[in-house]
């Protein structure tokens, strides 16, 4: 059973974010169907009473910690992209290394968000909350390619869809790799890597 530090409530006046970090581990230990709300209080050292005054069901507690950890990653990514200083190159790899590095020390979260469109069939309220995070961060690395492509280091002719669809292949196949592989990632390399394979391709010249 997954668990969380079991210091006394008045010492950790945070419990609401206490709660949304247990759910994250447990949720991403059993997944969406398979994790009950006693496992969650338990692992957030609190009564299923303050749980439920919290979050008064579990498809709540589910859409709190979704906005809880993915928010923090879209606003660090906008804050990012937004950087006019930042050239094509720094600004790409500041992206993909960010999101690896997201991955890596939030695996729990990674792995609910790559599994999600495809693991809460029957919950149309939750799908249309990760429908649209997907639509967020696809309108993100569009930006991105768009930069790239004002700066003349993306082909214009390039149809933007499968370009976007190129990134994505790329950035879920290395974030599975942070979830899945244990022990340490080489991110700069890695990121290096994607970047080399993003613009130059993998071909023999």
């Amino acid at each position: 059973m997954v668990r969380i530090d079991e210091r006394s409530r008045e010492m950790v006046p945070e419990t609401k974010d206490r709660i949304l970090e247990a759910a994250l581990a447990v949720f991403g230990e059993k997944g969406y169907h398979n994790a009950t709300m006693a496992e969650i209080a338990e692992a957030a050292a609190v009564g299923k009473g303050t749980l439920y005054w919290y979050f008064p069901s579990k498809e709540k507690l589910f859409s709190g910690m979704i906005d809880h950890g993915l928010g923090l990653l879209e606003r660090n990514l906008m804050a990012i992209i937004t950087d006019r200083t930042l050239s094509f190159p720094s600004l790409f790899k500041r992206i993909v290394g960010y999101y690896l590095e997201f991955a890596y020390t939030h695996r729990h979260l990674a792995r609910i968000f790559l599994n999600s469109m495809h693991s809460l069939d029957g919950n149309g309220e939750i799908q249309d909350q990760f429908l649209q995070l997907h639509n967020r961060f696809n309108k993100l690395n569009s930006e991105l390619i768009q930069r790239g492509r004002q700066e003349g280091f993306l082909r214009p002719d390039l149809e933007l869809e499968r370009v976007e669809t190129v990134l994505a292949g790329l950035l879920s196949g290395f974030i599975g790799r942070c979830i899945l592989i244990e022990g340490d990632h080489q991110l700069a390399e890695e990121t290096d890597f994607m970047y080399d394979c993003f613009l130059n391709g993998l071909g023999a010249r």
